[in-house]
């Protein structure tokens, strides 16, 4: 650690490798009140412990985030939820045995030992437990749910490798844990439990479709919950703009790239032979347009999703034409996400 003109400490983030020794350093960093960025199976999150409120209060200034805005606290599976929330009802059990460990957060009434600071304030809280190993390994090692948005700049793309998360947040954070490239790519399914009719607050791989089948009973899909959104609890990811590279992001049919006058680097983003022809074409007619090529599967979009959003302010392109996805259920996650991202 070195130390800045102002005298304050400069940190230069340790990149270490998902070794048990290093996750068990990471753990007792945790516990000491220091912040860890590790892998989950969605993005990387930026953790602190929720028993360490100073660390807490360190998650929003490294981010630049708002302190109102809530954190999702993250558990081991089997962790002892006692206190944590305020009761483990047979809703939860069922959603936690179907989709735990995995990438559903439950957003339900927290329990005294839980932090305001962590709820933003809220009497709820958002808890899920990720299925990365070297997340679950950390987890248990720490004892203690850990709070983790995810390991970025506030409002900018979510990382989804570490060098991301090196980058963004090097030096402004002590400790990065690497590990496998997130198998999922965007946050989790966010639902509420809060009301008789579960909610889905945010949407992710986990669908609405999928819940009413564990459950048995109708849920409240995100486009109904975003009709009413000053009646939910804050959540995170919910801001109209999010998840956006310095580039502009334009979603568009392949119709309309045809007509395009381009002016600066642009990066074309698609999967259907229509639109990554049209993306030829403008390239042949512009030359400073790149043209990336993705799976047409909508998990396999959200995968690469945040990668290729980062890769347009790498190659310092000033513009993203992302293909509009289709409108079934399967795309809602990613629609949601390019959505905020080109707001």
């Amino acid at each position: 650690m070195t130390t800045t003109d102002s005298g304050r400490p400069h940190l230069h983030a340790a990149l270490l490798d998902p070794s048990d020794m290093h996750i068990q350093r990471c753990a007792q960093a945790l516990q000491s009140g220091e912040l860890v960025a590790f892998p989950t199976e969605t993005v990387f999150g930026l953790g602190a412990a929720v028993s360490q409120l100073g660390a807490i209060e360190g998650i929003f200034k490294a981010k630049g985030r708002p302190s109102e805005h809530p954190l999702i606290a993250h558990v081991a599976p089997g962790a002892d939820l006692t206190g944590w929330v305020a009761e483990l009802t047979a809703t939860m059990h069922k959603l936690m045995n179907a989709f735990w460990p995995g990438p559903l957060t439950l957003v339900v009434p927290k329990g005294e030992r839980m932090p305001f600071e962590v709820t933003g304030g809220q009497t709820s809280v958002g808890i899920r437990c990720p299925s990365h190993p070297v997340a679950i390994k950390l987890l248990k090692a720490t004892g203690v749910p850990v709070a983790a948005p995810s390991a970025n700049r506030f409002g900018k793309v979510s990382p989804t490798r570490a060098s991301h998360v090196l980058a963004e947040l090097g030096d402004r954070i002590p400790f990065i844990l690497d590990g496998d490239v997130p198998e999922v790519g965007i946050e989790s399914t966010i639902v509420s439990l809060l009301e008789d009719q579960p909610a889905i607050l945010r949407p992710g791989a986990i669908t609405a479709e999928q819940i009413e089948a564990v459950l048995g009973v109708p849920v409240k899909s995100h486009s109904e919950v975003s009709k009413t959104p000053n009646s939910n609890p804050r959540v995170s990811g919910a801001l109209e703009k999010h998840y956006s590279p310095d580039a502009k992001v334009w979603v568009l049919p392949a119709g309309e790239l045809a007509a395009l006058e381009l002016q600066n680097k642009t990066l074309c983003v698609g999967w259907t032979d229509e639109f990554l022809a049209q993306a030829d074409a403008l390239r042949e007619k512009f030359g400073e347009v790149l043209v990336e090529a993705l799976s047409d599967k909508p998990g396999e979009v959200a995968k690469a999703l945040y990668a290729t959003l980062r890769q347009a302010d790498e190659l310092a392109c000033r513009q993203v034409l992302f293909e509009k996805p289709g409108q079934t259920p399967d795309w809602e996650a990613v629609n949601d996400r390019l959505k905020r991202a080109s707001a």
